[in-house]
């Protein structure tokens, strides 16, 4: 009996590695399974309407419209793409926004409108967004506006100083800008994502605070990056109101990309524990990354992208609006 009790262990030690890691596993996928049915979320049919004057003439017109992207807390299914326009799938060559391409072979004057359809579903950002893959180096230097010059490093680092993990680094740099910026959009240069601007005036919208996140994060060597969208009024259908919003994610190693809204816990300060590392589902991502370059251009890249662009006969165009409606989806969970 002792015998094959020792030959039993022997042969349950050789295979407990085995055993150990489909254990793990399988906890894992039902963690995230439980996560995924748990978290709050939202879903709706969204319908976003491009409206565009077209002057007598005009030889060309090229129109860029991007396409709401997927990922682990977004899911956007575009059902249909209405269009007196032929359009061609495609993404930008940095970031991989994906992008919606028209152009059409002759141009009239007149009104043209094109209609995109998704059904989608936002669940709350309550968790890091693990990613197997390295982190992309456009997300650990300044670009664009957001710049990391000798004020920036000097601010990191008396804000961050003694501090050794990047998770506290960030948590630091988080209640400095939440400190330092106020909402406040009066005046000029606000709106840009200026980080010498945000540095000096200490006020702005969304992408002034998240832009002067970023560059305090990168500076401390901690990856992080910009994300547009705009936010979903609580009315369970209607127009989207405001035209944009946006917040920023940065990445720790063995932990993943963490969220934070810092705006928003400004305009809110008994929430700003839940922005670092929350976000609420009543919103909808457009785009990351800055100085956004568009495929098949070759003009300056965008500051940011959150809404179409078009060009005719090589120049840009204003002509262009954009209309977004949304109605929740009965039997959808909804903050």
């Amino acid at each position: 009996m002792i015998r094959l009790r020792r030959i039993f262990h022997e042969r349950l030690t050789g295979t407990s590695g085995i055993v150990l890691a489909v254990l793990v596993l399988g906890l894992a996928a039902r963690a995230r399974s439980n996560f995924q049915k748990s978290a709050p979320s939202r879903s709706l049919d969204l319908i976003e309407t491009v409206r565009l004057s077209m002057p007598p003439g005009k030889r060309s017109i090229r129109l860029w419209v991007p396409r709401l992207p997927n990922d682990s807390f977004q899911t956007a299914e575009l059902l249909e793409v209405d269009s007196p326009w032929p359009h061609q799938a495609s993404v930008d060559p940095d970031f991989g926004n994906p992008l919606l391409y028209f152009e059409p072979a002759a141009v009239k004057p007149g009104k043209i409108e094109i209609r995109l359809k998704y059904r989608l579903t936002r669940k709350e950002q309550s968790r890091p967004d693990l990613q197997e893959e390295p982190v992309s180096a456009l997300f650990q230097k300044s670009r664009g506006l957001v710049v990391i010059d000798d004020e920036v490093r000097r601010i990191a680092g008396e804000t961050t100083r003694g501090l050794k993990d990047p998770l506290e680094k960030a948590r630091a740099l988080y209640r400095y800008v939440l400190g330092h910026m106020s909402y406040d959009t009066s005046g000029k240069g606000w709106g840009r994502g200026d980080v010498a601007y945000a540095c000096k005036v200490g006020k702005g919208n969304c992408t002034d605070f998240h832009s002067l996140f970023i560059a305090l994060a990168l500076a401390e060597g901690i990856p992080a990056r910009f994300q547009m969208g705009y936010p979903l009024p609580e009315a369970v259908e209607g127009p989207v109101l405001k035209p944009y919003h946006c917040w920023a994610e940065f990445h720790v190693a063995g932990r993943g990309w963490i969220a934070v809204d810092i705006s928003e816990a400004r305009k809110q300060p008994a929430k700003a524990d839940y922005y670092f590392g929350n976000l609420d589902p009543n919103r909808v991502l457009v785009s990351t990354g800055r100085d956004i370059r568009l495929p098949r251009r070759s003009g300056p890249a965008l500051n940011y992208m959150i809404r179409p662009y078009a060009e005719t006969d090589g120049k840009p165009f204003y002509g262009i609006e954009i209309e977004r409606r949304y109605k929740d989806i009965k039997g959808g969970e909804k903050t």
